[in-house]
């Protein structure tokens, strides 16, 4: 900022040299359109209501864009620099085009510095959904093979009854009481869940896969005949090495209860 103050003074020495001259007519004119002109420059390039855009944070953005090019960890400086120069919503908006620009250039380790550092300015329950939303889209960028998550009840499960309808969710074990996913289904053939049947973005079954979790399946169904409701509460242990798992549920697991889903 400080050399746009050195010029702006450069300019006006020019100026200050003709009003100074003995002989020259209309100084104050001059010296009043002149001051006009320098102080008009100045709001335009670096004020706080620049109309064309700060000169200052146009600076930072290159400087961004350089190591996100090369796919560089963005340094703290420049980060400090983002966070002193913009507003909050600036930020915030800065933030979504910088990763999205560096998922898609696939600059992948520019993109975790920047998710890392982003994550404290997503605040509110719609900010949160942006957050996870980036999260999970440079995570599928950097394991393609967990993209396609899925677990199914395997065709070949046993059920104590004919089904109405049922209900399941798959959680983390020990983990917070949110599924990973969740699906409601009527018929016992294709109960398959992948990531799209997560809750929130990012917490899902390819999440799951790679953090090597354990995970509790619970799956309750309603009787076509009776009415009556049975429930299968389990812990499975992934496969850690395919995104792919199938479960057979046996007669046996299957226990009888009174409450509805």
């Amino acid at each position: 900022m400080f050399i746009f103050y050195f010029l702006t003074i450069f300019a006006a020495l020019p100026i200050v040299a003709y009003i100074l001259a003995q002989r020259t007519p209309n100084k104050g004119l001059i010296f009043g359109s002149s001051v006009i002109v320098l102080v008009v420059c100045l709001f335009i390039f670096i004020s706080k209501f620049a109309v064309i855009g700060s000169v200052e944070k146009q600076v930072l953005n290159n400087k961004i864009f350089d190591e996100i090019y090369v796919d560089s960890t963005i340094s703290v400086r420049h980060l400090k620099e983002l966070e002193n120069i913009l507003d909050e919503d600036e930020i915030k908006n800065w933030l979504v085009g910088l990763i999205s620009k560096s998922i898609d250039l696939n600059k992948l380790k520019s993109a975790e510095s920047l998710i890392a550092f982003s994550e404290k300015f997503f605040v509110s329950n719609n900010e949160k959904m942006i957050f996870y939303n980036l999260y999970s889209v440079l995570r599928d960028k950097k394991f393609p093979e967990f993209k396609d998550s899925s677990f199914e009840i395997s065709p070949d499960s046993s059920y104590p009854c004919s089904i109405s309808n049922g209900e399941i969710n798959l959680y983390i074990m020990n983990g917070p009481e949110i599924p990973i996913a969740k699906r409601e289904f009527t018929n016992k053939d294709g109960i398959l869940l992948n990531n799209l049947d997560s809750l929130l973005p990012g917490y899902d079954l390819a999440s799951a896969y790679l953090n090597k979790e354990t995970i509790e399946l619970n799956i309750q169904i309603n009787c076509l005949d009776d009415q009556q409701i049975f429930y299968v509460q389990n812990p499975i242990a992934l496969d850690q090495n395919k995104p792919f798992n199938s479960y057979k549920i046996s007669l046996n697991e299957w226990f009888k209860n009174s409450q509805e889903l």
